[in-house]
Parts: C-alpha cells; sequence; structure tokens
C-alpha cells in the first residue's frame, strides 16, 4: 500500500489543512478587524480635533497660528497630518511643515476630490448611507457633516477622515499616507502569511517525521503481520483440510476394520486398509507381509500403490537374504532409509529376491505388526517415485498405525478361528463332537467327485457298538454317553491318517478314508476296534457278554457306478 493512500497520511494532511484553514481566517478576521480599528481610530481622532479647534476665537493671522498650534499638539497615531479648510476651499492651517507656507497663504484646495467610503448627513438630509461616492472637498462640507475616504493630495494617495463645522465653516481633517496608515496592517499580514508557512513546513516536516519515524515502521509491522496472519491462515485451512482428509481417511478405516474384523475375510479387506492408509500418509507404495506356515518366508499379504509383481510373487526369507524386511520381523524394530545414500548392507535383500522390483527402494521404512511383544508381520512404505523422505511426524502416525493395524490382523484372525471353529460346531454332534451325518454327507460326495476325477480310491466304514442299547439299560444313560465320547475320541485319533470320522445316530459311526482303499481302512477301522476293545467301561460286566463289543464294516466306492452317497450308504448299512 501506497503511504498516501493510508489514513495516518490522511488524517496527518487534514489536520494540517484544518490548522493552515483556521490560522488563515483567523488572520483574515484579525486584518478586517484592523482596518476597521484604523478607520474608526482617524474618525474619532477628527472629532476630537475638531471638538478642539471649534473652541479656538478670534480672526487673522492670530487665529492661524492658534490653529497650528492646536493641530501639532493633536497627536494622530503618530504619524499623518491635520489640517483644516474654510468653506471657500482655501486651507488655512496645516500640521506638516512642508504645507505651512500654503497655508499661510491660504492656498485653495477645496477641488480636491475624496473617494467618500463613509459620510454622515446632516439630519435633515438623511437618505443613503455608507454609499461610497466621489465629491470635491468644497461639496463635502455642503453635503456631509463628517466622513472617512480616499484622496490624492500632491501626488500622494492618502486616507482622509473630516469633520465638518457648520457654524464655523471649516471642514477640519485628519489624513494620513495609505503606506503608512497600512504599514501595521501589512506587518500583520506578513506575519500572518509567516506564520501560515512556518505552520506548514512545520506540519510537512512532522508529517515526514511521522511517516519515516512511526507510521511507515506501524504499517511495515501491520503489514508483516498481515503476511504473518496469512500464511497462518492458509497453515491453517492446509491443516483443515489434511484434518478433514485424515478424518475421513480415519473414519473409513475403522468401517473397513471393523467389517475386516467381524466378517473375517482378512485378504479381501487389506488391500482396502492399506489403500486408505495410503491416500491418508500420502505414500507411494504399501506392502503388508506376514510369514508362512512353516514360518521360513515372509510373503506379501497385501499391496497398494506401485507394485510391479502379484502378491504371491513376492516374498523374502526370514534370514539374512531378506535384508531390512527380515530385520524388522526378527528384531521387533523400525528399519528405514531417507534415500540420501546407498541403503546399508545390512539391510540389502540379496539375490535372488533383489530382483522383484517391488522391493527396490532407496527411501523407505519397514515397521514391525506387533501384539503383546509378538511380531506377526512387517508394514513396508516407501516413496519410490517420489523421492520424498518421511517425516518424523509421519513416522509417529504409521507406527501408531501399525500398532493399531497388528491388533486388527490378530483380531480378524481370532475371529476367524472362533468363526470356523463355530461353524464347525455348528456341523458336529454335540456330545461327541465328531461330524454329524449330513456334513460327511457334504465331505463324501466332494470327496467321491475328486475320487472320479482323479482315478483315486475311496473307502467308507462303520462301526456300531452292538450291545449299547443293554449297556444303557444297566447303567443309565450317563455312562452310556461316555462310552459314546470314548469311542469318539478313538475315531478322532484316525484324523492323523486323513480319516474323517462322524457319528450318524445312536451308537452308529462313521468314517470317510479318502485315498484309501477297502483293505486300508478295514486295517485302520480294525485298530479302533481293538482299542476300543481294550478299554474297560464301568458296568460292563453286567452285559450278557460281559463285554461292550464293536461290529465293523467296510467298503470301497465304486467311482464306475456312478452311485450316490445315500445309495452307496444305504447299501453299506445292509451289510
Amino acid at each position: 500500500m501506497k503511504i498516501y493512500s493510508t489514513i495516518g497520511f490522511k488524517l496527518v494532511m487534514a489536520a494540517m489543512v484544518l490548522a493552515l484553514a483556521s490560522i488563515g481566517l483567523g488572520g483574515v478576521i484579525v486584518y478586517k478587524v484592523s482596518e476597521d480599528a484604523i478607520k474608526v481610530d482617524a474618525q474619532a481622532a477628527v472629532k476630537e480635533l475638531a471638538a478642539d479647534v471649534d473652541s479656538v476665537r478670534g480672526s487673522g493671522e492670530a487665529v492661524n497660528r492658534e490653529l497650528v498650534d492646536r493641530l501639532t499638539r493633536l497627536k494622530v497615531r503618530k504619524v499623518g497630518a491635520a489640517w483644516v479648510m474654510d468653506k471657500n476651499g482655501f486651507l488655512i492651517a496645516h500640521i506638516d511643515p512642508r504645507f505651512r507656507d500654503a497655508a499661510d497663504a491660504q492656498q485653495f484646495i477645496g477641488d480636491y476630490v475624496v473617494d467618500l467610503h463613509v459620510g454622515e448627513k446632516p439630519i435633515r438630509e438623511l437618505g443613503e448611507k455608507n454609499v461610497v461616492h466621489k465629491a470635491k472637498l468644497l461639496e463635502l462640507m455642503d453635503k456631509y457633516s463628517a466622513g472617512y475616504g480616499t484622496y490624492t493630495f500632491y501626488g500622494e494617495t492618502e486616507m482622509i477622515a473630516f469633520k465638518v463645522l457648520k457654524d464655523r465653516g471649516w471642514l477640519v481633517a485628519i489624513d494620513q499616507p495609505t503606506s503608512t496608515a497600512y504599514g501595521e496592517l501589512d506587518r500583520i499580514f506578513r506575519v500572518i502569511l509567516t506564520t501560515c508557512i512556518l505552520i506548514a513546513v512545520l506540519v510537512l516536516g512532522f508529517t515526514w517525521f511521522a511517516v519515516k519515524v512511526i507510521i511507515n515502521p506501524y504499517y511495515r509491522e501491520q503489514e508483516e503481520n498481515n503476511r504473518r496472519l496469512e500464511l497462518m491462515n492458509r497453515e491453517l485451512e492446509s491443516s483443515r483440510k489434511r484434518l478433514e482428509k485424515a478424518g475421513n481417511a480415519l473414519t473409513r478405516l475403522y468401517d473397513l476394520s471393523i467389517t475386516m474384523q467381524y466378517s473375517g475375510f482378512l485378504e479381501s479387506h487389506l488391500p482396502l486398509v492399506l489403500g486408505v492408509a495410503q491416500e491418508r500418509f500420502e505414500l507411494d507404495r504399501i506392502l503388508l507381509f506376514m510369514p508362512d506356515e512353516e514360518g521360513k518366508m515372509l510373503r506379501c499379504r497385501a499391496a497398494v500403490g506401485n507394485v510391479f509383481e502379484p502378491e504371491e510373487k513376492i516374498y523374502v526369507p526370514i534370514g539374512p537374504q531378506g535384508g531390512g524386511l527380515a530385520r524388522a520381523f526378527l528384531e521387533g524394530r523400525t528399519i528405514s532409509s531417507d534415500g540420501a545414500g546407498p541403503v546399508r548392507e545390512e539391510n540389502r535383500i540379496l539375490p535372488p529376491y533383489d530382483r522383484i522390483r517391488s522391493l527396490r527402494s532407496r527411501t523407505y521404512a519397514i515397521f514391525p505388526l506387533k501384539t503383546k511383544e509378538v511380531v506377526i508381520g512387517v508394514l513396508g512404505v516407501d516413496n519410490k517415485m517420489s523421492r520424498r523422505p518421511l517425516t518424523g511426524e509421519d513416522f509417529e502416525a504409521i507406527e501408531t498405525f501399525s500398532h493399531k493395524m497388528a491388533l486388527l490382523i490378530e483380531n480378524t484372525i481370532h475371529f476367524q478361528s472362533i468363526r470356523k471353529a463355530a461353524q464347525e460346531m455348528e456341523h458336529r454332534d454335540r456330545l461327541t463332537g465328531l461330524f454329524h451325518l449330513p456334513h460327511v454327507k457334504g465331505i463324501a460326495e466332494e470327496q467321491m467327485a475328486t475320487a472320479v476325477r482323479d482315478q483315486s480310491p475311496l473307502s467308507v466304514g462303520l462301526a456300531f457298538i452292538v450291545n449299547f442299547k443293554e449297556y444303557n439299560e444297566f447303567n443309565d444313560y450317563r455312562r452310556g454317553d461316555f462310552v459314546l465320547r470314548k469311542a469318539a475320541d478313538l475315531l478322532k485319533a484316525l484324523e492323523v491318517m486323513g480319516v474323517v470320522p462322524g457319528r450318524c445316530y445312536g451308537a452308529i459311526f462313521v468314517a470317510l478314508f479318502p485315498g484309501k482303499t477297502r483293505d486300508q481302512a478295514k486295517y485302520l477301522l480294525s485298530q479302533f476296534e481293538k482299542d476300543f476293545a481294550a478299554f474297560n467301561f464301568y458296568g460292563e460286566e453286567f452285559l450278557a457278554t460281559k463285554k461292550l463289543a464293536v461290529k465293523i464294516s467296510v467298503a470301497e466306492y465304486p467311482r464306475e457306478a456312478g452311485l450316490s452317497f445315500d445309495e452307496f450308504f444305504s447299501r453299506l448299512e445292509k451289510r
């Protein structure tokens, strides 16, 4: 902003104009009052002189000398002169020595023309007043009793105040050169003008001083404050937008995490969560690694951003060849590189895994996914394309996100296990924990289709406790439930051989033997029969045979017959 357009400069200039206007107006008023005072004083002096002259008595030379003495004694403001003219227009007395001879000679002056400013007429002739007229001195004696004006006397312009003494036939006058009469006014005018100029200079000087010392620094400070405020406003607006973006991202993350946690779909929701995190933290790429079932490899479970290979082809060994990824997982601490120089030797991924393009970067950070001090994976982020190093704020935010991500993954896996267990419970017999017949049927149909397709064997066996009803009658049903649970436990022991045991109803059990021939299945089921017979149950002595007995039957599924499970199972039951 220009300083002359500021309110401070305008106020100073307004003050100066007001001061000059006030001084000028005051000067004009003083000048006019002084001018009027001179006129009034001149008229008062001539009246006083006329009264003094009117007291002179006598005639001839003696009267003239008396008049001169009276005029001389009268001080008319230290300058100017006083004189007397008779009714015939002859000068009969004059205070100025220059005109004494003219007075003695009674020189005729009645034709001098006066510019009359003020004229007093006799009462009987009152009419016009204060009107400027041009009249000779003789005419003034006839028309006016007193007045004030200017005239030229012997080549010099003078002001004149006169008084007519009708009874004596005299015109008593006081004249004074205008140069001397208005000399005081000129001095006042010069003082006023000088004062105005001085004040203007002082005001301009003060204005310059105020502009340089006060206004300029003040406005520079204000402009600097305004710039700082504008910068702060831009930063606040940027922060508001970032916070709004972060809030939206966090809301989406929360919704996705809840969905992922309670749906149990870890693999399908992880990319969505990482996508929101990538947008929130403005990263080029995010990769999430978790160990495989053997615990030998860190495999990519989800990736977003500039990823060049499928996720199943992005993996590193958990060891020296895995570089920073393996170190972050094994040591449970963050590994990073700012891209300013080469990657440290211990953090480099060694051949052949260094050929994976998605793992090539010099500006990255690897955060361990820790839950309860247990590392379940690592989160790798980088800015391969932008090469923007992560700030301290970024590190803190991503570390917090990695901790929450680890908890989310752990909770999701735990929920998956609970859900899987719950689903299995729906398909299992509550008493024995074995699959019930409808679920076994579904598994059997899948296995039969596999057997037909792959031309592999599939056998099915039945085990029936023949005297279980008699045992219940002698020992109560709670003892019978224990027998059923024990038989189920013995069948479950065969699961390590790939057997799928189940309970049909009552004391009848079924077992699927995928990939097993009839002989192999019969051998495994006979082991169950021997183990059951070797166990001593309470109350067996009350039975007719003194022992609980199991009957088994095994059949291999005929792949060429195209039988359904129900048809095949009904044949097995009839044996």
